[in-house]
């Protein structure tokens, strides 16, 4: 076992370094589902039309569309801006300002008149959620990242001139960096001086597996299904708290599992020149039920050596809409609305991830000429406002979120050869 884990997860730590994947929370819980330019612009309703290499994405089946050799990379930018204000009060807490980078690349080659191999390196999964260190909530949360990137090969077999299928494997490396705060005054007298800084920070490889359908119904309209399984992780690394009488360290572990995925669409060539395509993802949420992380030893000899939250997530759905339109050989004009339904309870909402359900609306172009393309994609991401019930013994006030939005750009170049 050691002998695979190992080279696995110096790729992908390779990768991440070489590509500076950051991560955000933008998706619901934190799915991301950033996988390309021409994707954003059309509300990530490409299942069903799945014919660039970012397919290996979202339906690796329909790269039987592809002859030959492609090769794609994207650039994401997403700045994200929120605030939480305590009920009845003044006080208000502004997310930290950051500009995360999104990368991401796909190969596929043609092996013969049947059968397609598909490549993806891709972030799937990811938060970044930071507070001021001495901010109301920070006895929740003040810090939760999450990092991750997917390494994806898929096989894809064209059965037919209408029916294709995919089968692929995912390693998927995940980082998780959680901090908050403890009254080290057990309510008495709180105070940010006094407190006790409780950091986390471990990681894991999970495998997981995905399948894939893609049918050409007509000459117009093609459907696509594609699944892709739990991911299970037993993240581990050193866990340190700091007060102002001295510091200590131990080592800490949490299990996580990710989430399945079932993804469909139907895409339509209303004319010509103007193709649409409706599909939804149900994520499966539901896999999120407690986050437990455990501790080798009580730390500054009075921590507990173990934490326990219940998250109790919903699995959700992701409504998706795309509008194309080829103006002319080389010129391309993509529109794109999704809506975006939020797993978190309100039983169990916390600060490390504050949201509501949300609405995206995406605009971009392509440009192609010869044997490569260009694409760009921007997104306004608008977060309903959320209430919080407060659980004063979780760290979490009455509070409320406000102007949790996002700002997206994504470019992306694809060659054929």
């Amino acid at each position: 076992m050691l002998s695979l884990r190992c080279p696995v997860r110096i790729l992908c730590i390779a990768l991440v370094s070489l590509l500076l994947t950051s991560s955000s929370v933008f998706g619901a819980g934190f799915a991301l589902y950033d996988f390309s330019a021409r994707g954003n612009a059309l509300g990530g309703a490409m299942v069903g039309r799945a014919d660039d290499p970012s397919a290996v994405a979202l339906n690796p089946a329909g790269i039987t569309q592809i002859p030959g050799s492609a090769f794609m990379t994207t650039l994401g930018f997403l700045m994200p801006r929120g605030t939480v204000v305590a009920t009845g009060t003044a006080m208000t807490s502004d997310q930290a300002d950051r500009t995360f980078v999104l990368p991401s690349m796909y190969y596929t080659k043609q092996m013969n008149d049947e059968l397609w191999l598909g490549i993806g390196v891709m972030t799937r999964f990811g938060l970044g959620t930071e507070f001021p260190a001495d901010w109301f909530g920070r006895y929740n949360s003040y810090r939760a990242q999450l990092e991750s990137v997917s390494v994806n090969p898929n096989i894809a077999w064209k059965v037919n001139e209408a029916l294709s299928l995919s089968f692929g494997i995912e390693a998927t490396w995940l980082e998780a960096d959680l901090g908050r705060k403890i009254d080290s005054t057990r309510g008495v007298a709180p105070n940010p001086a006094t407190d006790i800084d409780l950091r986390l920070k471990g990681d894991d490889i999970g495998y997981g597996w995905n399948m894939g359908l893609h049918y050409k119904m007509n000459d117009t309209t093609r459907i696509g299904l594609h699944y892709r399984s739990r991911v299970k992780l037993a993240l581990s690394g050193i866990a340190t708290a700091r007060s102002p009488l001295g510091a200590d360290s131990t080592e800490g572990a949490v299990d996580l599992t990710l989430p399945d995925m079932f993804m469909f669409g139907v895409s339509k060539q209303l004319s010509p020149k103007l193709n649409a395509e409706i599909g939804a993802i149900r994520t499966g949420w539901d896999s999120y039920d407690s986050l437990t992380i455990k501790f080798g030893k009580p730390l500054l000899g009075v921590l507990p050596i173990s934490s326990f939250a219940p998250k109790n997530w919903n699995s959700v759905w992701r409504y998706q809409l795309g509008l194309e339109y080829k103006h002319s050989p080389e010129w391309t004009w993509r529109l794109g609305y999704t809506y975006d339904q939020e797993p978190m309870p309100d039983s169990t909402i916390d600060y490390q991830a504050p949201s509501g359900d949300r609405q995206l609306f995406s605009i971009g172009f392509g440009y192609a000429k010869d044997n490569w393309a260009l694409d760009f994609a921007y997104t306004h991401l608008l977060s309903d406002e959320r209430n919080i019930a407060g659980r004063p013994l979780e760290g979490v006030f009455d509070s409320r979120t406000r102007d949790m939005n996002v700002d997206i750009f994504m470019i992306s170049y694809s060659l054929r050869f």
